[in-house]
């Protein structure tokens, strides 16, 4: 390994010598402008892709705004169910692809199992945009038949410049590439929220020897940008039962950086004790890491205010834009 850096090492001495070399021979053309790399955005906690994406069913924007409402209809009944689809899509004024006014409502939509969420791939440079002067998308609530759990959300934003992207899987979605300002409302009861981590910890721990029994979700506002929490894990190890109890606290600051403090580990039952020595060394990791809070597809679009309330019910407030 050290003789490979030396090599490496020895390699850019010598081409930044004949760099000089090369340019005190060719002294009157000018040297080109050193190249400058954007550092990457640091990862955040949470990412908001879910919230500033809409799919399409076809790989452009459709040429009228009726076909565009279809395109992004039939996108999302891949996912969902609806009681009313008609109702699904609502686009109004403007001069297309330039629209004042639109509207998504997924309340009561009813997420199908094992229906694939589009996420966002690798960002492009998009050929196709589209202009929304007043957006908003609502779900009051949208509902899970497989953990029997509900959740409700609201995001509105004007002056918002949609890209055409797509998703990891290469499935077209219009990405939410720019935008004056916007607002994002997120609320669920803990119990929903309890039930939706069991299904999910479930469906992982059936590829394995770890069974997940139940999820119980203990939240206390301090602030209104920290919480205290605290989570038991009650698991079967083949046919051993082995408990765990989490507790940390989150604090989120002026610059919407989240830090995770006093996060411990206790075990119970029969191997509790015995896997959280194992995993003391990972959650140590996380103790004191501070991360930004949530991010963007377009890291110019920043979270500016954020408010959280925790209880029975979790609520999340926020404020975005560039």
């Amino acid at each position: 390994m050290e003789h490979r850096r030396w090599v490496s090492a020895g390699r850019t001495l010598s081409f930044a010598l004949l760099a000089v070399v090369i340019g005190g021979c060719c002294a009157k053309k000018p040297a080109p402008p050193p190249v400058v790399l954007k550092p990457k955005p640091p990862e955040a906690w949470i990412k908001a892709d879910a919230f500033c994406i809409l799919p399409l069913s076809e790989s452009v924007v459709p040429p009228t705004g009726g076909q565009l409402a279809d395109s992004m209809l039939s996108a999302w009944i891949k996912a969902f169910t609806f009681p009313d689809a008609a109702k699904v899509v609502t686009l109004i004024g403007g001069r297309y692809p330039a629209i004042d006014v639109m509207r998504v409502d997924l309340s009561d939509a009813v997420a199908i199992p094992k229906a694939k969420r589009p996420s966002v791939g690798e960002l492009k440079p998009s050929v196709q945009s589209l202009w929304v002067s007043d957006f908003s998308l609502v779900a009051e609530p949208l509902r899970s038949k497989e953990s029997d759990s509900q959740a409700n959300m609201q995001i509105t934003a004007s002056g918002v410049r949609f890209d055409v992207q797509k998703s990891k899987d290469g499935m077209p979605l219009l990405m939410m590439a720019d935008a004056g300002s916007g607002t994002l409302h997120f609320d669920t009861l803990t119990r929903d929220l309890e039930k939706s981590m069991l299904t999910a910890a479930k469906e992982r721990g059936s590829r394995g020897l770890v069974s997940v029994r139940n999820i119980s979700l203990d939240f206390k506002s301090v602030g209104p940008r920290s919480i205290d929490a605290v989570m038991h894990v009650s698991t079967l190890v083949g046919f051993i039962p082995a408990g765990m109890k989490f507790t940390a606290r989150v604090d989120i600051d002026d610059q919407m950086n989240a830090t995770i403090y006093n996060l411990t580990a206790e075990g119970d039952e029969a191997l509790g004790p015995l896997i959280v020595q194992f995993i003391r060394p990972s959650l140590a990791k996380y103790d004191g890491k501070t991360k930004p809070l949530m991010s963007f597809p377009n890291p110019e679009v920043k979270l500016k205010d954020v408010q959280i309330s925790a209880g029975e019910r979790i609520t999340l407030d926020a404020v975005f834009g560039k």
